[in-house]
Formats: structure tokens, sequence, C-alpha cells
């Protein structure tokens, strides 16, 4: 009852002082409402853009940008920028200074200083990012055309950056293909020219059928070798040792057996020196064709491989050269922004709304306020009194 009793009197205040509470939100909704109508007119026009999708799908210098990041280009960064990386490059100074020049921003809004006048575009600046990587860009101004027309410079602005960046990176990576290309050449032409040196100095063609074609002569040489000896084992039964025929036969052993050691051996016994029986150059002794083998298997292994790196520079310097010659897009306008129909600012009938709102709760707090002091008990009044006189008193004072 006692709670009954006092929501009714709370009613009772708030309709014993209902004129003043209806005068007062009346009177502030009709000024809020001239307010709103002398308020400048605002408009808002959006954007949408996106990077291109060939941006992450590994094809072309972007891809090869990406790959090299941190390794060859020293941290230079990729090709084309994300729609996380759009948003810092939208509100820069340097694309703030451009759409300022533009569109003589300054003398529309009459900054004091150059930092006041990016802040003023800043602050009418609106950039949102998706969770899909849309990108958002609005600006807002005093017509409808004007709007369109500056959010639109922010994307071009925004095109222009990323194709200067492009362009800058595609230079700097085309210039370090350059010098790794001579670079490379030069090695591959070393590598040659250490090969060519070692087959003239060795008389080595191709070591591998040199060897072959060494071993099957040194079989024919073997075979009359094994011949000559069962000949004169034959012999030696018929005849003395000191025919003719037999010591003919045992000059031809030794003679052949001499120049078997230097065929296979390259060299013959501590006796005779191998000059006796010189070999063509090419004819290479067997124990040396092993370590002939290896050394020119390295020599041609080194060719070989500073080729593949010569032909890969090669490729990759046309493929900068094909990147830098071409306008890449770095930017895919899925929206562009047009004159809004309905303005921005200033929202009027939120305005009224908010403004009448706070109006009844003030002229009700008034009203209990009122209610209170009107209802005050003699002690109460009394202190109210010597609150009033202490008041006096300090301002005299």
């Amino acid at each position: 009852m006692e709670n009954e009793r006092n929501i009714l009197d709370l009613i009772r205040i708030l309709i014993r002082w209902r004129r003043m509470i209806l005068t007062s939100f009346f009177v502030v909704v009709i000024i809020t409402a001239i307010i709103s109508l002398l308020l400048p007119k605002a408009y808002r026009a959006t954007a949408i853009v996106y990077p291109p999708q060939d941006a992450q799908s590994g094809m072309g210098l972007s891809a090869l940008l990406g790959d090299l990041q941190g390794s060859l280009l020293g941290g230079l960064g990729g090709g084309s920028a994300s729609a996380t990386e759009f948003v810092p490059i939208i509100e820069s100074e340097r694309v703030r200074l451009s759409i300022a020049n533009r569109f003589n921003l300054a003398e529309l809004y009459k900054p004091a200083h150059q930092s006041d006048l990016l802040s003023q575009i800043l602050s009418k600046l609106t950039v949102e990012l998706s969770r899909e990587q849309f990108l958002s860009i609005s600006y807002e101004a005093e017509t409808p055309q004007k709007s369109a027309d500056i959010t639109n410079a922010f994307v071009e602005e925004l095109e222009k950056a990323l194709q200067e960046r492009n362009r800058d990176q595609i230079h700097t990576y085309r210039a370090f293909l350059e010098n790794r290309l001579k670079q490379a050449e030069d090695e591959m032409m070393g590598a040659e020219l250490r090969y060519n040196h070692f087959q003239k100095e060795n008389m080595v063609i191709d070591i591998e059928a040199q060897a072959k074609a060494q071993i099957e002569s040194a079989s024919n040489s073997i075979g009359l070798f094994v011949d000559l000896l069962i000949e004169r084992d034959i012999k030696a039964q018929l005849f003395s040792a000191d025919h003719p025929e037999l010591q003919k036969l045992n000059l031809e052993i030794q003679a052949t057996e001499k120049a078997l050691d230097n065929l296979l051996m390259g060299k013959m016994d501590a006796s005779t020196s191998n000059t006796d029986y010189p070999l063509p150059k090419i004819y290479k002794p067997f124990n040396e064709i092993p370590q002939l083998g290896l050394t020119a298997l390295q020599l041609l292994r080194d060719v070989e491989i500073q080729n593949v790196i010569f032909q890969f520079i090669k490729q990759e310097y046309e493929k900068t050269r094909f990147e830098e010659e071409k306008e890449a897009t770095t930017v895919v306008i899925l929206d562009p922004a047009r004159p809004p129909d309905s303005r921005s600012k200033p929202a009027r009938s939120m305005m009224v709304l908010i403004a009448g709102a706070l109006s009844l709760v003030l002229s009700s707090l008034l009203a209990f306020i009122f209610e209170g002091l009107k209802n005050l008990t003699p002690e109460n009044r009394a202190k109210l009194d010597a609150i009033k006189e202490d008041l006096q008193n300090k301002k005299e004072a």
C-alpha cells in the first residue's frame, strides 16, 4: 500500500506540473526543429572496392615477389596489397593532401593550418573493412555530387598509390635481376672455360667413350699377348733356347708386355722410360682414368648448374620486363560512388526525438524538485534558509 501511495503521489506531482512539463517539451521540440532546419545539409556517398582475385592465385610477379620477400628483396614486400592494406593507404597524409589539392578543400574548410585541414578531411572520411575483405569508402560533403566525386577520387588515389608501389617494386626487382643475370652469365662462362681448359690440357673429349675404347683396345692387346705366350711355350718344347724363332718370340713378348704396361699403367718397368713407347695423348693410362673422370664430372656438373641458374634468372628477368610494361589491376571497383538521394546530416527526426525525450526527463525532475521545495518541513526550511545566508555571506566576503 505504501508503494501504491508513493507511485500515486509521483503521478499526482506530474499532473500538477503538467503545464510546465508540456510547455518545456513543446518549446524544446520547436527550437530543436528550427535549429535542425538551419543546420547545413551534408551528404555521404559510398564506394565499395576489393583486391583483384589474381593477387592470391600464385601467378605473375605478385606471387614471385611474395615468395622472395625477405630473401632476395630484403623485405621489399609483396606485389599486390590486400584489402587490409588499403585502409592506411586511403587515410595516409599523401592521399588526403592530393584530395585537398584536387578539390580545393582548403578554401572550403578554411583551416588554420595544414594539419587542421587533414584532420577535417579525415573526420569526414569513413573507411570500413568487412570480414569478406570488401572495403567501403565514403565521404561527407555539402552536395550529393561533390560527395560522390570526392569518394571516387579517394578510390582513384588508392589505385594510383598501389600502382606506383608496384612499379617501384618491379623496378627494384628488375635492377636486382639485371645484376644477378650478369653475374650468373660470368659464372656460367667461367665454368665452361674451366671445363674447356681441362679438355684441352688432358685431351679429354668424352672420358666415358675414351675409357670404353681403351678397354676394347687393351682387351685385343692382351689377347695377342696371350697368343704369343702360348706360341712361345709350344716352340720352347720344340726348339732349343737359342733358336732364332724362339728368341724372336721372346722379344715380341717383352715388347708387347712393355706396351701393355704403358697403355694400362702409364709407365714401364724401372729400367725403361715410357718415352720409348709414346702413346697419343688421347689415350689415358687406366690408373689416371678414375681421377680424370671424377674431375670431368665435377667440372661438367658445375657447367650444368651454372647454366640452369642462368636460364632461371633469364626467365624471371623476362617475366619482370613483361610485368613492368603492362598495367596490372590493383583495385576492383564493385560499386562506384553515386550521388546519394538523401542527406546524412542533420538527422532532424532523431534530433527532435532526443531533445523531446530529454526535455520530458529534465522538466519532470524539476517538477519533483519544485514540489519538494514547496512541501518542506519547518526544520528543513530553516536549514535551507541557513544555506542561503551562508552563500550570501560568502559572496559578500
